[in-house]
């Protein structure tokens, strides 16, 4: 009888320990996020950026005069640089897709950098800084 007393109180001091751990432990993700129409924003810019620099690629493998297109592409590429630039103001500390928005900043100056849309690294570099 004693004994399945004790084991009785141990067995539900580990449901009570075990449940004190999963309402702590949350299944949210890690603040701060960035709130939902900024991280709609977020993903919006950051998207278009990966796209615009995909084109430059693909745009660039072959030779000719390719100045009228990347030109358009530069553009596009400057109004989601200023996109990202917003949200980054707002607070370059949010998380999205697990990093900071200082983070983001600096993978998108670098994929802008590598697929030589300059002036759209330029106008994020200015507009972050």
């Amino acid at each position: 009888m004693r004994r399945q007393a004790t084991a009785r109180r141990a067995l539900v001091a580990l449901l009570g320990a075990a449940a004190l751990l999963g309402a702590t432990a949350g299944c949210g993700a890690t603040p701060p996020q960035a709130p939902f129409h900024q991280a709609k924003k977020l993903d919006a810019s950051t998207g278009d950026i990966s796209t615009e620099c995909g084109l430059t690629y693909q745009l660039t493998a072959f030779g000719g005069d390719h100045r009228k297109a990347l030109a358009s592409l530069e553009r596009q590429a400057m109004n989601s640089a200023r996109s990202l630039a917003s949200v980054y103001h707002r607070n370059p500390e949010w998380i999205y897709q697990g990093e900071t928005l200082r983070q983001v900043v600096r993978d998108a100056l670098s994929m802008l950098t590598a697929c030589g849309l300059t002036r759209a690294e330029r106008t994020l570099l200015r507009a972050t800084s």
